[in-house]
């Protein structure tokens, strides 16, 4: 009878724990159904009381376009009855197989998707362990059109407030592999994000086919992101988290700043006091080597899948201590460069970028042979919308402003404009400070000359250029001569490697050495090499100029530069010899009668001369005076020289013919001929009379100047020069 009820209650024993079984292998299958788990297999089952292991678990899960496997060895769970919970799950390996890509429509969240939480659940389910752990998780999944493998080993622990998920594993495709190690925390609720610590390797492989090749060396090949929850609660979805990158390799980019990343559909990132910072210790770019290049950047803005605004906070600046050319043909150095862009402004939308604001780019020292070394100043506004265009001025430490507007489109290359306008301001000698060649005793006293230039730029065509210089009534002093109402235009280009140079009516109403010449008119063009400016040809279309009450001027001509030495022949016409004595500063002397002739000047590298020269007196003649006085100390010596001193006084002239020689250092020598009467001279004859003159001109032009024929700016500039040279002007 005893046994009969032992069996009895066994058999039910053995029926409850059947049913148990069942329903709890109905209730796992029921909740993984739930979860999108379509096939299970489980083979090696080892029970107890509150542990479950297997030989092996593999499991089919489907969802969202999308199928994987899981397959596990050696997997055991070990349940908290107590709580009702699953208090560890732990397995030797786990391998995870994308069979299918998701579809297009798994990579788009369904309007009204549910926002992303990493924390834990308000009601922890009691599938969701205290403790996972795998020791060697391998994953295969689709990325970058090849397949990507995640190989390393996962531990997760959680207690009722928070939870640790840790990682270090490998990520792989093909030949590169990144590595990944750190933890997560995450919290509990909905105002609790998560932080964290993590370690990146092998970056570059990774990062290098997204740029090109020329950004390569700016790429770091390591990273450690840490990102701490910032105090307050968070709305449902939001992370609010403190992030600090930092990288090693590279431009060792880096960055720090307050995070908000709202999850869920339309997600966005929200950036405040933010801050992304570079360094790199030398880089080559576009034929030019930058040394010690460091990058500063404030910001702040929002970034989302559709558009994304950045503004650049105060103190954002790139700083490049040198800028060298890698060629020897470019004979350009700069130093201690600093671009800033505050307030700039970065759109991203529907893939095109936009960028629009103020910068200010400063050169500590500008080294190039055809500039004063000195530093330069941008200050500009700037606009990016797939072209690059600059708006602003242009500054140098002595003060020469030039406004400028350039544009850079990647078809077309690069087109600029500038404007600079030289007045009594000094901005003539603030190019004389700024440009080698510029004259630095060129000084605009009155009017203007204003400049306007242009250039075209692109890698595979030669530069191009035009432009204009107009003069409207400039007057001033150039060495030691005044000129005065200079108007009219001289154009420039640059083309095919080609220099022209032209105008077509340029006037000065006079040019003063000391003796006044004027109006001047110019008209014709030059046209050189590049390679070599000064041979190349020159095509006068007219040239004249007025003196002494007549003209000099140059008839149409072609002159080769590099075939020397060049001979250009003025004519002389109307010259009135009255008007030319009186620029003689010697009293008494006095004149009458027209000239005309002709100039043959020879010109070369050592200077003008003229071989050849005439001037003749038109009829009838004329009359000459010279003071007696002047003659009287060789007079009492020679008969001869008192007739001609006689004749001198007062000489009417029929005949009066001139050879005239002028060498480089200054000597003129004039062979002058005279045949006419004087009432000095009792003869029934025609007086004759044979003289050689000879003056050194350079002697006479400074003598006129110290005089105060020009002005007294010239007057001054000519003392001090004598000064100098240790002669007494007093």
């Amino acid at each position: 009878m005893l046994i009969r009820r032992c069996l009895k209650v066994l058999l039910w024993g053995l029926l409850l724990l059947v049913v148990l079984l069942a329903g709890t292998w109905w209730l796992a299958r029921m909740q993984l159904e739930a979860l999108g788990v379509e096939q299970l297999e489980v083979s090696g089952v080892e029970m107890g009381w509150n542990r479950l292991a297997f030989d092996a678990v593999s499991l089919t899960w489907t969802g969202k376009g999308s199928s994987v496997v899981l397959e596990t060895l050696g997997p055991a769970i070990t349940m908290d009855w107590a709580d009702w919970q699953l208090d560890r799950l732990v397995a030797r390996s786990a391998r995870i197989q994308q069979l299918t890509a998701a579809g297009p429509e798994a990579s788009n969240p369904a309007p009204g998707a549910e926002a992303l939480r990493l924390t834990l659940p308000d009601s922890v389910p009691f599938w969701l362990p205290r403790h996972l752990s795998v020791n060697n998780l391998e994953a295969n999944f689709p990325c970058q059109g090849g397949q990507c493998r995640f190989s390393g080993a996962l531990l997760f622990d959680r207690n009722d407030d928070s939870a640790t998920a840790q990682v270090d594993a490998t990520l792989a495709r093909g030949d590169q592999t990144l590595t990944i190690a750190g933890d997560v925390q995450l919290g509990t609720g909905t105002d609790t994000v998560p932080g964290g610590d993590l370690a990146i390797g092998g970056l570059f492989p990774w990062l290098s086919p997204l740029v090109s090749a020329q950004w390569h060396p700016l790429l770091p090949h390591s990273a450690t992101l840490r990102f701490t929850p910032l105090a307050g609660s968070a709305a449902e979805g939001d992370w609010p988290v403190a992030v600090t990158l930092t990288t090693e390799g590279g431009a060792v980019p880096g960055f720090e700043g307050d995070l908000v990343l709202h999850t869920g559909d339309n997600w966005r990132l929200d950036v405040s006091g933010g801050r992304l910072t570079a360094a790199l210790k030398q880089w080559q770019q576009a034929g030019w080597v930058l040394d010690d290049v460091r990058l500063d950047m404030p910001l702040s803005g929002q970034l989302s899948p559709d558009s994304s605004r950045v503004t650049l906070g105060p103190g954002a600046v790139v700083q490049v201590r040198h800028l060298d050319p890698l060629s020897a043909a470019e004979l350009m150095w700069l130093d201690k460069l600093a671009l800033s862009g505050a307030g700039l402004v970065l759109v991203y939308r529907n893939g095109d970028l936009q960028v629009e604001g103020p910068v200010q780019l400063s050169i500590g020292e500008v080294r190039h042979n055809a500039l004063v070394t000195q530093g330069w100043q941008l200050a500009a506004d700037l606009m990016w919308a797939g072209a690059l265009t600059v708006d602003g001025t242009l500054v140098n430490d002595v003060g020469a402003r030039l406004p400028l507007r350039v544009r850079y489109h990647p078809a077309q290359g690069v087109q600029g404009t500038g404007t600079m306008t030289l007045d009594a301001g000094n901005q003539a000698n603030q190019l004389a400070e700024t440009l080698r060649a510029w004259p630095g005793s060129l000084i605009i006293e009155e009017g203007e000359a204003r400049l306007v230039g242009e250039l075209t730029w692109h890698p595979e065509s030669p530069l191009t250029a035009d432009a204009t210089l107009t003069f409207a009534g400039a007057s001033g002093l150039y060495e030691e001569m005044a000129w005065q109402t200079l108007s009219g235009q001289v154009q420039a280009s640059l083309a095919n490697d080609r220099l022209t140079i032209g105008t077509s009516d340029l006037g000065l109403a006079e040019l003063n050495p000391g003796m006044p010449i004027g109006p001047v008119r110019l008209a014709g063009t030059y046209g050189a090499a590049l390679a070599q400016p000064m041979a190349g040809e020159l095509v006068l279309e007219g040239a004249q100029a007025g003196f002494a009450g007549g003209t000099l001027s140059v008839a149409p001509h072609t002159w080769q530069l590099d075939r020397v030495p060049i001979r250009v022949p003025v004519t002389v016409q109307g010259l009135q010899l009255s008007r030319l004595m009186n620029l003689y500063p010697t009293e008494g002397l006095a004149g009458e009668g027209t000239l005309k002739g002709e100039l043959p000047l020879m010109i070369s590298d050592r200077g003008v001369r003229i071989e050849g020269g005439h001037l003749s007196a038109l009829p009838p003649g004329g009359r000459l005076q010279l003071p007696a006085d002047k003659l009287q100390a060789m007079a009492a010596t020679n008969e001869a020289m008192a007739l001609v001193t006689r004749a001198m006084e007062d000489f009417h002239y029929e005949l009066l013919e001139s050879g005239i020689s002028y060498s480089e250092d200054g000597t003129l020598v004039l062979d002058l001929q005279l045949r006419g009467s004087s009432p000095g001279v009792d003869s029934d004859r025609p007086v004759v009379l044979n003289i050689n003159l000879e003056e050194d001109i350079p002697a006479l032009l400074t003598s006129l100047q110290l005089s105060g024929r020009v002005n007294e700016a010239v007057t001054e500039r000519v003392r001090e020069r004598l000064q100098q040279d240790g002669v007494d002007t007093q």
